[in-house]
């Protein structure tokens, strides 16, 4: 792999040309840095069209990472403070109990979090995130049929963790479907629009044309719910 910094736009992109057919072009955490992968005959003339055709959207994508980095202190999972499920913000009202168990239970715009006093802000998180969890299992079971009629696969095994940078992922070849726990957090639209990403992948392994055509069949509204669930993001 040959590996090269090029001035562009005011900054510097990361250019790594490497024994592939594809380009792969990535705006990376925190700082907004951009990295660019592409076949080792690509000339520079041609690495600047390619940033040049994508300069809006690698703009907006640094600007949205960057303000990601700037958000306010993490939760404390506390009576008064608000977490979102399924797209709508819920006041979140802690309860001492007695004993070593937890539980959660939401009641309207309300999210009871009853845990024992020595509970720390970790295991209160944790408590929290296994309720996100079981939220989103309790759907895909409702839906996954109907979702994988829809695009014509079916997956093998449908998973779901705590992941911090995607909302999910898809092994194909055990045909298994990862999801993260924090779509239970997003609108609905969010979990479709990332289940058929994902059972999409069955069909198509990349995101080029093929893949995109479709997802335009399966899902028109696709790019506008991307748009909003990477403005919206949040792994907290």
């Amino acid at each position: 792999m040959e590996e090269n910094i090029i001035p562009w736009s005011g900054q510097v992109v990361t250019v790594q040309k490497k024994a592939i057919k594809n380009i792969y072009l990535k705006v990376l955490p925190p700082e907004g840095r951009i990295l660019l992968s592409v076949p080792k005959g690509c000339s520079r003339r041609e690495i600047e069209a390619i940033l040049e055709r994508r300069r809006a959207w690698l703009l907006e994508r640094q600007r949205l990472i960057r303000a990601h980095a700037n958000t306010p202190a993490k939760r404390q999972y506390v009576s008064g403070e608000k977490i979102p499920v399924w797209g709508t913000p819920c006041e979140l009202v802690v309860r001492e109990v007695p004993g070593n168990k937890a539980r959660v239970a939401r009641k309207g715009d309300r999210v009871l979090l009853m845990v024992p006093g020595y509970a720390t802000r970790e295991q209160r998180r944790q408590v929290i995130n296994d309720w996100y969890r079981h939220q989103l299992e309790c759907v895909v079971a409702r839906e996954r049929s109907r979702l994988e009629s829809l695009v014509g696969k079916s997956a093998a095994e449908w998973r779901f963790r705590d992941m911090h940078t995607r909302w999910g992922t898809c092994n194909v070849r055990a045909r298994r479907v990862w999801l993260s726990i924090h779509l239970a957090k997003q609108h609905p639209e969010a979990l479709r629009y990332v289940a058929i990403h994902e059972l999409t992948h069955l069909w198509e392994a990349n995101h080029g044309p093929e893949f995109k055509a479709r997802m335009d069949r399966y899902y028109p509204r696709w790019r506008e719910v991307k748009k909003l669930l990477r403005m919206e993001a949040d792994f907290e």
